[in-house]
């Protein structure tokens, strides 16, 4: 019969193991998951940065703050984001009113 020892001793390696194959992961999700809670997170310049144009558009978070780099989020966020079409009006809207920015 098999000891409460070697049985202990084969659970805790298996746990000491596991903890780093399953840290990435965890972490990965972990920063997905706050990308979609805190979207004034996301940086502009970042591959997810189509992510932040809905709370943009509604205010919730800031446009970069030169009015090029504002333009140039916008229209990011016109080429990329998926809008729906009052988000589209009102990201238009939003270009008029920008100095030197002109809608798609």
């Amino acid at each position: 019969m098999v000891s409460r020892r070697i049985i202990y001793s084969a659970i805790a390696i298996a746990v000491a193991l596991a903890i780093p194959i399953l840290a990435k992961p965890v972490a990965w999700l972990w920063w997905m998951a706050s990308e979609e809670m805190f979207p004034s997170r996301i940086s502009w310049d970042g591959k997810t940065a189509w992510k932040r144009c809905e709370s943009a558009i509604s205010g919730k978070t800031t446009w970069p703050a030169t009015p090029d780099d504002a333009c140039a989020a916008m229209h990011l966020c016109a080429n990329e984001a998926p809008l729906s079409e009052e988000q589209v009006d009102r990201l238009t809207q939003i270009m008029r009113d920008t100095p030197g920015c002109r809608p798609p």
